[in-house]
């Protein structure tokens, strides 16, 4: 697998008989999937979606890590559970995930991504190991899911990158401009000037969405939760509407 990993980032184009066997264990990893959701709706009562990396999903996160990663890449496949729970709930759903995968050939593994987000992102994740390979199921609250997809959509607007911490981009590269006047570069410069401060936005809104619901967890008692309740979810919507507006 990891030799496998590294030629398939070798040079401009993988090797045909190489991408072959990359789907060979795409095709592995999406049936070892369908049995692990089988047994989550039919145990726990929950209803995941699933998805399977693509080829180029995968080649574009290789070429990030170096190629030497496709081995212990842990999101090949994975399944999403998303809820109205709070972040108790949320942490009842990953023990229930735990035990029923504690039979695999791995101990499940926990990656709390509220306690270390990522870029904003805040998530727990549980890889397990059911048949040998990891599956990596995710478990979002709504405020977290709605979060992670509009930065999705921003990242598709200003750059891919700006999920690992990257600079957003202006969309155009120093052979493009020519002779571009002052003013035009100034347009550009301002341009990236609003992009790098919706990014800040979003990832101050994702600080504010993570004190809201460590708020609902440790005092839900509190009356200013609902006045931050009903701020942080138009907060959200004033921000998907924007990003609506750009698309």
């Amino acid at each position: 697998m990891e030799q496998l990993g590294k030629r398939l980032v070798t040079g401009d184009q993988p090797d045909a008989d190489d991408l072959a066997l990359l789907h060979q264990i795409l095709l592995a990893r999406s049936e070892q999937l369908e049995v692990a959701i089988a047994r989550v709706r039919t145990e726990l009562k929950l209803a995941p979606t699933s998805r399977v990396k693509n080829t180029g999903t995968i080649l574009e996160k290789l070429r990030r890590q170096g190629g030497w990663t496709l081995a212990s890449m842990q999101d090949i496949a994975g399944m999403r559970i998303v809820g109205p729970f709070d972040r108790r709930g949320q942490d009842e759903i990953v023990a229930q995930l735990a035990g029923l995968f504690g039979d695999g050939t791995s101990a499940p593994k926990v990656i709390d991504r509220r306690e270390a987000p990522m870029h904003g992102y805040r998530a727990v994740h549980v890889v397990v190991f059911p048949a040998g390979s990891p599956i990596e199921i995710q478990v979002r609250t709504a405020r977290q899911h709605e979060w992670a997809e509009l930065f999705e959509k921003l990242a598709d607007l200003v750059g891919r990158g700006i999920r690992y911490g990257e600079p957003p981009q202006s969309g155009l590269v120093e052979e493009e401009l020519g002779g571009a006047s002052a003013a035009i570069r100034e347009v550009i410069r301002l341009r990236l000037e609003l992009r790098r401060a919706t990014v800040a936005q979003a990832l101050a809104l994702a600080e504010w969405l993570s004190a809201v619901e460590e708020g609902e967890s440790t005092a839900p008692e509190d009356p200013e939760l609902d006045a931050m309740r009903r701020s942080i979810d138009a907060e959200i919507a004033a921000f998907r509407e924007s990003l609506a507006d750009e698309l």
